[in-house]
């Protein structure tokens, strides 16, 4: 059995030679690079880093997702791939088997060593909840320093705790970083309801690359508008992002006022067959129109007249923060993240009844002065976002300054 363990692959698949380097040496744990908020994140993170400074490696559980062909040549990737392992290692790591496993399995088998890694590095960054920090609470030991990041409304949405034995290993995994950096002020204050301890922490919001999202909105859209108002939504067909209430509230507001409106839905899902089926039996299908993922969203957000989310938990959406950079007035759920983003009038907060979402929307479409109003507090809100601050505030964290 010991040596199904130790012999993944004839060439470890996270071997790294030691060279002589005065860079500051990184390691990012990610599960994937999937099309969503925290990856786009990470992708234009790594796509600003001076690699003069840093020399990067990504480590992923799995190699796939829309932004791998953009992350930039300097970094280098390596995937831990379940597929090359035995099925002890299969067990381990399967995030549906993991409470199975005793935790203290974890730490015999030193999974630092098992996978390859050799030398130190100056900081590891996981940067996501779930899988990257419970594989980075074994690693620690590898670095001068280690952070985290938290991206979600964990008191919300506590979906990471399928990745641990118990909420005890999860604490754990948490105790063990030297600083935990929040998306949001609401996240970090979620997080320490659920989680009692003092942690060291910052709020570093997004980056989030202003001038680039404008410029690529003025591409050509790639649907056309049918009806005389349209609502945009962007975000994977998932559960939490609650895209059901959002065709709720169309079939509400062309039903009950008549209004001729059209929304699109930018992702995509497991959730998308149940979807289109509601969309059916609200007699809305011809007026929602489901765009796929799409790797350039901006000309849909751009050429929609309201942008919506309907989300039951975020942390700080990224969507909505593109949605400002495009001066869209914004209608979305009273949860964290677009609390805290809209605030100073820069948008429409709502309870989730669909009612009230639906009036919200209506009251913006049949006043064009009120429209115009959240469209100049869409664009003075997004003056928050400075990639080369956020960058220098990330920067910060690595290196432990201000902590």
């Amino acid at each position: 059995m010991s040596g199904s363990f130790t012999r993944v692959s004839e060439k470890s698949i996270f071997s790294e030679p030691e060279r002589p380097c005065m860079k500051n040496k990184l390691l990012i744990i990610q599960y994937s690079l999937a099309g969503g908020g925290a990856e786009k994140v990470l992708c234009d993170i790594l796509n600003r880093i001076d690699y003069d400074r840093f020399d990067v490696t990504l480590l992923l559980f799995q190699k796939y997702g829309v932004y791998l062909s953009a992350e930039p040549e300097s970094v280098r990737i390596k995937v831990f791939d379940p597929a090359q392992m035995a099925f002890g290692w299969k067990l381990l790591f399967n995030r549906w088997t993991a409470k199975l496993v005793p935790s203290g399995l974890w730490t015999r088998l030193k999974l630092y060593k098992a996978l390859g890694l050799c030398g130190k590095y100056d900081c590891i960054v996981s940067f996501m909840e779930g899988w990257s920090v419970a594989v980075h609470s074994k690693l620690r030991s590898r670095a001068r320093r280690n952070v985290t990041w938290v991206h979600i409304d964990m008191l919300a949405n506590h979906y990471s705790s399928g990745f641990f034995k118990n909420d005890a290993a999860e604490t754990e995994a948490y105790d063990r970083m030297d600083e935990i950096v929040f998306v949001s002020e609401q996240a970090r204050e979620a997080f320490f309801k659920l989680f009692a301890g003092e942690y060291p922490s910052r709020v570093i919001y997004n980056l989030i690359e202003k001038d680039n999202i404008i410029q690529k909105s003025s591409e050509s859209c790639p649907v056309e508008k049918r009806r005389k108002y349209v609502l945009c939504n962007v975000g994977r067909l998932a559960p939490q992002k609650r895209q059901d209430r959002l065709i709720r509230v169309v079939a509400r507001l062309w039903h009950d006022y008549g209004l001729d409106v059209e929304v699109w839905i930018v992702g995509e899902g497991e959730l998308e067959a149940d979807l289109r089926r509601l969309a059916k039996d609200l007699k809305v299908d011809d007026r929602v129109v489901f765009c796929g993922f799409q790797t350039n969203p901006y000309p849909l957000i751009k050429n929609a007249d309201i942008f919506v989310l309907t989300s039951d938990a975020e942390g700080l959406p990224v969507v909505v923060s593109e949605a400002l950079c495009l001066g869209k007035p914004i209608v979305a759920t009273r949860i964290t993240g677009p609390t805290e983003l809209l605030a100073e009038d820069a948008g429409l907060l709502t309870s989730m009844d669909e009612k009230e979402i639906a009036l919200k929307i209506k009251a913006l479409l049949d006043d064009c002065a009120l429209c115009s109003h959240y469209e100049a507090m869409a664009r003075r809100r997004s003056e928050i976002f400075c990639p080369d601050k956020s960058i220098e505030q990330i920067y910060a964290v690595i290196s432990g300054e201000n902590s």
